[in-house]
């Protein structure tokens, strides 16, 4: 908790092997299948901007992005209900009633995927609350580094000022990286050999739930209900 409240992000210890294994193939058979999904579950790399691209080519069949995976596949939320990350979330919000807002993979393609431009997750328009007391986890199924475009934080930003230098969070395969609502964070391409794929969830305090009318499968769901869709 000291570490979130100083830095803006915290890194907790991996998953259990298994699950994670589990969840990267699941992950892997609906990227293989990702032209069949609904359109709404999927952004390419190709349909974002060249901003975004950061003058990278644009490749055809890499996603860049993949909404409310449970939507295909319940096993995923047997990661963003897990009991460490749940229990961290409730200690950092300081409460057990929690709510899931929404979810998504995250995925940099090895050798071509897109930066992130720096931003406070506060900020966004996508499920905000009236009072931002949420927190995003990042499950880094690959592990995270510099190398692979792995998410940099300015420690401190989320106090307002621009923070400290940046820093990259570093993770391995299966690491869980919490982040602040309001802590500036952002990422460059992943240059590298190696994918980074991110299995994303925003939990929040029952008592500020999201705004606006987008809801996914999972939003509202309490942990248990979410842990028990994946059979747990």
């Amino acid at each position: 908790m000291r570490r979130f409240q100083c830095q803006g992000y915290a890194v907790l210890p991996p998953l259990p092997a298994a699950l994670r294994r589990r969840l990267g193939a699941a992950l892997d058979a609906l990227l293989a299948r990702a032209a069949t999904l609904p359109a709404d579950m999927v952004t390419w790399e190709r349909d974002l901007s060249p901003r975004q691209r950061q003058g990278l080519p644009a490749p055809g069949d890499a996603v860049f992005l993949l909404g409310d995976p449970c939507r295909a596949d319940p096993v995923f939320a047997e990661g963003f209900a897990h009991p460490a990350l749940v229990a961290a979330a409730s200690e950092l919000l300081g409460t057990p009633e929690l709510r899931c807002h929404f979810t998504n993979a995250t995925i940099k393609a090895a050798r071509c995927g897109s930066g992130i431009a720096w931003h406070r997750d506060a900020l966004n328009r996508y499920m905000p609350t009236a009072r931002s007391t949420f927190l995003r986890a990042m499950i880094c199924l690959d592990g995270m580094d510099a190398a692979n475009g792995g998410t940099a934080f300015r420690p401190g930003s989320q106090h307002g000022a621009e923070g400290a230098a940046a820093v990259v969070a570093r993770c391995p395969p299966g690491g869980i990286v919490l982040i602040h609502s309001r802590v500036l964070h952002g990422g460059a391409p992943n240059l590298s050999g190696r994918s980074r794929r991110n299995l994303i969830v925003q939990w929040g305090r029952a008592d500020d739930p999201p705004l606006g009318e987008a809801r996914e499968s999972l939003t509202g769901l309490s942990p248990a209900e979410v842990l028990a869709l994946g059979g747990g």
